[in-house]
């Protein structure tokens, strides 16, 4: 039973439900955070590594450009220079020592600051250099040039086309790469040698170094024929550099019919990211090669980082729901058990000994204290409702009051009609109007100012027929103030203290009374002024001109002592009633609001109404 009352118990509590659900999806969604941080910060360093590459490629690129460009404007320069045709048209011993000078010369005219070999092979299979090798290396470059494939038809060729050829470099051991770039020396239709200019692949091979992220990325270059031109000095270990291997690479690349991009290949057995450009103004493309293990690292770090926060951050979870189900949970609907118990008029378990949070200590320790008080109460509310229900009969006597002299005055208007009695019938008539608008709306606090007249009006013509001597009021209200809301009862008084107080004897003038109203900006500004008696300087001295005797203000001040307490209860300042009296001679009320929108409104604070 006591199980079941349990489990019915914890499903009713669906708040604390929620909030388990909800605190589960947060260690769901902080595991999922660290699944996406980590997937987009691998991402993240992919493009990054990315980015660089190609940039470093870019770099690369733009150099060899202008290194080959320099070269091409430096060959396309000397072969047409004319004292080293001179030279070579001299002969004999001479020629090799006027040549040479004349390469150095030119060279240095035209500071050559790169790391090349000038040489001059002409039709007597003589070579001259700059600078200066020896009869080994001339034999070299022969054969090297020699196997060139255009070496064979050079005459025949068009002779103002520069020839690229990478081989062997002649100087050193036949594995190392090297630039020739070889033109025809031409005058007047007639060949006078071969210019072959080499350029280190040295040069080439530290600038790919240079574009490395890591050692373990190589870059090789490679021509239109599948060969490798260049490739970093050092290969990673476990890279096969033969060109069987690497011609397989490019292959690939090539395969995907793209200028430039990002492909996934393999090199001996093991996959590399490729990103691949081409060498601008030559038919060469440069492929560089990133494992992935180095492409990895950092992001496999960063998933460590969040495999260990996210332990952490489970761990501390389920801490803390362990301490909040013993100390808070559970509590709670022990307590949440002994109010229901109460409620529902069982005896409640007896009380438990907790330790923990003070708050829960001492809302444990009161609950009991509370549940005493509420008995108290309920029994207190059992007798007031029997009260309530005699006042609201009381109440709705005191409502009949009125209506029985609504209904009164009505029939008695009636009858003074049928007597013929017009005047009679106009007093009961102004009566009864008064006594609607007293009781309508008897909850609220504000009416329109056309409605405040219109009852003051209403009073002004019952006190003409009652003291049978006529009034002259002029209104003059702007056609927006008649609209404008204000507490309710504000003229009709002040209409009253001009009538009763300031028209009464001895008084030989005619009574006039005078009604404007004006918007001032954002205020309303109201002012009731009359040609009365006035208030004695004494009086008007005191605050809103009231006099005080025995203790009690006079009946002229009473009406304007309540309206300057509601008014100053409900604006504060710097609302409220300004007077202006000058005695025996007019008296002027000056009331400023603030400007409102309305016909009988609800009054906006519960507090105001009292």
């Amino acid at each position: 039973m006591d199980v079941r009352r349990g489990i019915r118990s914890l499903f009713s509590s669906w708040k604390l439900l929620l909030f388990i659900l909800i605190s589960l999806l947060m260690l769901f969604l902080t595991s999922l955070q660290g699944y996406i941080v980590s997937s987009r910060s691998t991402r993240t360093i992919e493009e990054q590594y990315s980015r660089i590459i190609a940039e470093n490629l870019d770099s690369v690129s733009v150099n060899l450009s202008n290194y080959l460009n320099y070269i091409d404007d430096f060959a396309r320069s000397l072969s047409n220079h004319p004292e080293l045709i001179d030279a070579l048209q001299s002969g004999g011993a001479a020629a090799k020592t006027k040549t040479e000078r004349q390469l150095g010369a030119f060279s240095d005219y035209y500071h050559l600051r790169l790391p090349v070999n000038i040489q001059v092979y002409d039709n007597r299979r003589n070579v001259y250099a700059y600078p200066s090798i020896n009869a080994w290396e001339e034999k070299r470059l022969l054969d090297t040039v020699s196997d060139f494939p255009w070496f064979a038809n050079r005459v025949a060729l068009d002779n103002d086309f520069l020839h690229w050829n990478v081989a062997s470099d002649f100087h050193d051991a036949p594995s190392s790469e090297a630039l020739y770039v070889s033109k025809n020396i031409i005058r007047n239709n007639r060949s006078f040698g071969l210019l072959v200019i080499e350029l280190n692949g040295a040069l080439i091979e530290r600038m790919l170094d240079r574009a490395q992220i890591n050692e373990a990325n190589p870059i090789f270059i490679f021509s239109g024929d599948m060969r490798t031109l260049f490739r970093n000095e050092r290969l990673p270990e476990g890279v096969d550099g033969s060109s069987a291997s690497l011609r397989d690479v490019y292959r690939q690349v090539r395969s995907l019919d793209a200028g430039e991009g990002i492909a996934d290949v393999r090199l001996s057995g093991r996959p590399y990211r490729a990103l691949y450009k081409p060498v601008a103004s030559t038919p060469w493309t440069m492929v560089s090669l990133l494992p992935p293990d180095s492409l990895h690292a950092d992001s496999v770090s960063i998933w460590r980082i969040t495999a260990i926060m996210t332990g952490i951050s489970i761990l501390f979870i389920v801490v803390f729901f362990a301490i909040l189900h013993t100390k808070v949970t559970m509590p709670v609907r022990r307590m949440s058990r002994i109010v229901e118990d109460s409620a529902a008029g069982r005896a409640p378990p007896e009380s438990y000994s907790y330790r923990g949070f003070k708050e829960i200590e001492t809302l444990n320790g009161g609950i009991n204290r509370f549940l005493d008080k509420i008995r108290e109460q309920v029994e207190t509310i059992r007798r007031g409702e029997s009260e309530k229900r005699r006042l609201e009969l009381q109440r709705l006597q005191e409502q009949m009051r009125p209506h029985f002299w609504h209904n009164s005055l009505n029939a008695l208007r009636f009858l003074a009609v049928l007597r013929g009695d017009s005047t009679m019938a106009e007093a009961l008539l102004s009566l009864t109007r008064m006594l609607d608008y007293t009781l309508r709306n008897t909850d609220v606090l504000c009416s329109a100012v056309e409605e405040e007249i219109g009852y003051a009006m209403s009073f002004v013509k019952f006190q003409e027929i009652r003291a049978m001597r006529s009034v002259r009021v002029e209104l003059d209200v702007d056609e927006a103030v008649l609209r404008a809301a204000i507490p309710k009862f504000t003229i009709q008084p002040l209409v009253e203290n001009a009538i009763v107080h300031g028209f009464s004897p001895p008084f030989d003038r005619e009574p006039r009374l005078r009604i404007e109203g004006r918007l001032r900006g954002s205020d309303l500004e109201l002012v009731i002024a009359d040609n009365g008696k006035g208030i004695e300087p004494a009086a008007a001295s005191e605050p809103l001109g009231l006099e005080r005797r025995s203790g009690r203000p006079r009946a002229r001040g009473l009406s304007l002592i309540n309206l300057r307490q509601r008014l100053r209860l409900e604006y504060g300042d710097p609302y409220g009633i300004v007077l202006d009296s000058r005695p025996n001679e007019s008296t002027k009320v000056t009331i400023t609001l603030p400007y409102r929108i309305g016909g009988t409104l609800e009054p906006e604070k519960e507090g105001r109404s009292s």
